[in-house]
């Protein structure tokens, strides 16, 4: 069965792999595993969800003009709370930055803290800003006429290319092996054609 984040579907996978409708079950779930390992690697690569779901996550106040949020692209927000009150939408915008995951506020986002100690430092308050959104890539498996696909097809394309050489290896063997396994998959990015796919997933990577 396919996890939540796969990337790419099991029909795609298997037109890219030329391999017949009628497969048995053993090349079935092998294909799955695949999948479902390649996409939970590039998603630890990226540093983010890939798959659109709503957040609902609390920030530290700098007061600064933007804020960045966990996980992107921002697709709406609910809402965006300071100190438990509702901010009013109008004086924020992420309509030029939804794909950095940044909700801008020229004012700046509140500072908030209190004083302490002999020097009456101010000493700022941790999570003190909420918000409720909607993040992240509508992914092959869910896509609709009405919700079609919004995932980047060069991210789909790396899992095919994953999982192609993955599956070859098992039917082939890899240096000599009898035997490869899900569990042996590795994708070794030292050397190689590797270094595009490595360069693909900079593209999307948090930082």
């Amino acid at each position: 069965m396919l996890a939540n984040n796969a990337l790419t579907t099991l029909d795609r996978m298997k037109l890219m792999l030329s391999l017949d409708d009628e497969m048995d079950e053993k090349t079935k779930t092998t294909i799955e595993l695949l999948i479902n390992k390649a996409s939970s690697w590039i998603e630890r690569q990226v540093g983010r969800h890939l798959g659109k779901n709503t957040y609902r996550q609390w920030y530290d106040a700098d007061g600064r003009q933007e804020l960045v949020l966990l996980e992107y692209p921002i697709v709406s927000v609910k809402y965006v709370k300071e100190a438990g009150k509702v901010v009013d939408p109008a004086l924020y915008d992420y309509g030029q930055t939804a794909n950095i995951g940044v909700i801008y506020r020229d004012d700046g986002w509140l500072r908030d803290g209190y004083r302490r100690g002999l020097a009456h430092d101010i000493i700022e308050t941790k999570r003190n800003i909420e918000v409720r959104y909607t993040a992240g890539y509508v992914l092959p498996k869910d896509a609709t006429d009405k919700d079609p696909q919004t995932l980047p097809s060069d991210l789909e394309g790396l899992v095919w290319d994953m999982v192609a050489q993955a599956y070859a290896l098992m039917q082939n063997g890899a240096n000599g092996l009898k035997s490869f396994s899900i569990s042996d998959v590795r994708w070794d990015f030292d050397k190689g054609t590797h270094s595009s796919w490595m360069q693909l997933i900079n593209l999307y990577r948090r930082y």
